[in-house]
């Protein structure tokens, strides 16, 4: 069969260090394997000159890493009000927050999808510096949690809790002083996978970190998985440990999703195309909006 010359994902091949930042990355971000298609996008990225670091602020914006779920039917005040809670709660003055949910509502009516305003929000919210009056509070929630996530999902139990609120703090640190959370993110990642296994502090980290990964390439490139529900591949991997039989285990789990179709996603969205995701943050909010505004009037 004649391949078609033009396309260039034919014609891609990552290194391996390629392909272990990504599965790593993924890894801290979603708590699952990015799977084959998935693994050829982000790579394209990385080819096309795109950071690590870049890409996983971008990732990090995204309405699929803010984890919100909201529902269809509701209407464009309800889902403005409720995504603008979610992100400030009361760390932000009802008249900046009426502002956002202004620039929302406007959004919806020309058109814009979710998770499209989603992205737009929490990119102009990532360069608010922790100081701000108006939204640092938010700002420094908004990267105090999402640190807090990547860094439990990496340490897991291999951490305590005390210990892993000191790695946070060092990120948050780095934050205010003008680092990304994108950045902090590869930092923590790099951190662990490269430390020696033997190390007291960080070593069981790094077999943990090693053995998902081990797990996540098997699916990913060993096997070119693809489409199996979300939940179910994330089972698996929380099942690894530090101790290396659990690969087998894994293993043998993901052949039985693959082989009898029994994890097979039946939902579209369930099949994550990371692409859309990124093509998503092309249009960017100028920034957080300060000021008095009315309040906004909940249309049901």
């Amino acid at each position: 069969m004649t391949r078609c010359a033009n396309n260039k994902n034919f014609d891609m091949v990552l290194t391996t260090q390629q392909q272990t930042s990504i599965l790593q990355l993924i890894l801290a971000l979603f708590n699952t394997a990015p799977g084959a298609a998935n693994l050829t996008i982000l790579g394209s990225q990385l080819q096309n000159g795109q950071s690590l670091s870049n890409l996983a602020q971008s990732l990090v914006q995204s309405a699929l890493f803010f984890g919100k779920h909201y529902p269809d039917e509701l209407s464009h005040a309800e889902f403005a009000v409720s995504f603008i809670d979610d992100l400030a709660g009361n760390r932000a003055s009802e008249c900046n927050k009426n502002l956002v949910i202004d620039f929302v509502l406007h959004r919806q009516t020309t058109g814009a999808a979710r998770s499209e305003i989603i992205a737009e929000v929490i990119g102009a919210l990532s360069s608010v510096p922790f100081s701000d009056p108006a939204w640092g509070n938010t700002s420094l929630h908004f990267n105090n949690y999402n640190a807090a996530r990547v860094v439990d999902r990496l340490l897991d139990n291999t951490f305590s809790s005390t210990n892993k609120s000191v790695v946070v703090d060092h990120m948050l640190t780095q934050i205010s002083a003008g680092k990304t959370l994108g950045d902090m993110i590869v930092w923590i990642v790099d951190t662990v996978a490269n430390v020696d296994s033997g190390n007291v502090v960080w070593g069981n980290a790094a077999k943990l970190l090693n053995n998902r990964t081990e797990v996540a390439k098997y699916y990913s490139i060993d096997r070119a998985g693809f489409a199996v529900d979300r939940e179910a591949l994330q089972q698996i991997l929380a099942k690894v440990t530090i101790d290396a039989h659990s690969i087998v285990t894994a293993k043998v789990a993901i052949d039985h999703l693959l082989s009898h179709g029994s994890g097979l996603s039946i939902y579209q969205s369930e099949d994550v195309r990371l692409d859309e995701v990124l093509r998503i943050q092309k249009r960017d909010m100028p920034s957080m909006p300060k000021g008095k505004t009315k309040v906004v009037e909940l249309v049901i």
